[in-house]
């Protein structure tokens, strides 16, 4: 850990140089970020949310929110375009006991590993929006429930429309086509 005022040595940097540093309000498994107005939403693998940080000066980033996930969700991926941030919903499948054996999640068909009809649900899968007109208040306006282990990637630059790639429940294989 770096002292006080000391930013840590980066392990590997070409062309690059560090001016700030972050420890996300204790959060440091980060996946995704989307800077906005200023802030920075990161997306989690394990702490089970979205941090927000202020970057307006970014030798001294600083924790400025954090929104939770659902119980047992993920919120890995997420956009933010137009005062909107969209974040996915998605079982979190470190925390699920089913994919204790890494192996498990490997072996099984996509159809298995997606399906919820074989247990409980106890997670959240789908899509949240919130309105990001106020960066440091985010606040839900929308939520798009679907049924599956939830969304995987999300892609959206604007508008009325965003790309969602999802595993839904009777999804069985990939389709591929040379047209």
């Amino acid at each position: 850990m770096a002292a006080q005022g000391v930013l840590p040595t980066p392990e590997y940097s070409r062309n690059m140089r560090l001016i700030g540093h972050s420890d996300q309000g204790g959060k440091p498994d980060g996946v995704q970020v989307m800077v906005h107005r200023g802030f920075a939403y990161v997306g989690h693998m394990v702490s089970q949310g979205v941090s927000i940080i202020d970057v307006r000066d970014a030798k001294k980033p600083r924790p400025a929110g954090f929104i939770t996930a659902p119980p047992n969700t993920w919120n890995v991926h997420l956009q933010a375009h137009d005062d909107l941030l969209l974040v996915i919903n998605a079982r979190d499948l470190f925390a699920d006991a089913s994919f204790a054996e890494e192996k498990v999640y490997y072996t099984r068909s996509v159809a298995q590993t997606v399906s919820t009809r074989q247990e409980g649900r106890s997670w959240s899968a789908g899509l949240r929006i919130f309105d990001i007109s106020v960066p440091d208040k985010p606040r839900e306006i929308s939520f798009l429930p679907l049924d599956g282990i939830g969304i995987h990637r999300i892609w959206y630059v604007g508008g009325r429309w965003a790309y969602v790639s999802a595993l839904l429940d009777g999804y069985s294989d990939y389709i591929f086509s040379n047209h």
